[in-house]
């Protein structure tokens, strides 16, 4: 729910309106990505939500390896492996996969090591919803200096998995 640009989203909305699978939720007004989450997980009926980024491309097998690590019912999360699509563009595009690349391999791998990753990253991550239906006022009246907070959703959820004692 970030997009200024609400042509883009009904496009898609029409390639999708015969598959029963989508339902495509149109909130009157840009609210941001938690309200967004919220009001998607409160339509949803399966126990494992997909959260990708508008911008985020798939591999065919992502949903099934997502879904295989989320089989212990004490893991509340997991996030994909993160890869820039136009690496090869410029330096800056380089060091930005070269950064998800460390986040993902390094960072992640080595706090999961110890069974609590800080961030599952907005542009893959699965989580369990019975977990994330617990923990939704607590994510959804997030403050930051007093006032509604309006970022930092993805580690204060992840955050929150971790504090509600998931994995």
């Amino acid at each position: 729910d970030g997009s200024r640009n609400r042509d883009a989203v009904v496009s898609e909305q029409i390639v999708y309106a015969d598959d029963s699978r989508f339902e495509f939720i149109m909130l009157p007004r840009n609210v941001g990505k938690r309200k967004a989450q919220i009001a998607a997980i409160s339509r949803s009926s399966g126990d494992l939500i997909l959260n990708v980024d508008s911008d985020t491309t798939l591999a065919s097998d992502v949903v099934s390896k997502l879904s295989q690590k989320m089989r212990d019912p004490a893991v509340g999360a997991v996030m994909g492996q993160l890869v820039a699509s136009n690496q090869s563009d410029s330096w800056l595009t380089r060091l930005i996969d070269m950064e998800y690349w460390l986040a993902c391999n390094e960072e992640r791998a080595a706090q999961g090591r110890f069974g609590a990753v800080m961030c599952c990253c907005g542009p893959c991550a699965m989580y369990r919803r019975s977990a994330f239906v617990l923990l939704l006022d607590q994510y959804e009246t997030q403050l930051y200096r007093g006032k509604p907070s309006d970022f930092g959703e993805d580690r204060h959820l992840t955050i929150l998995m971790l504090s509600a004692g998931f994995r």
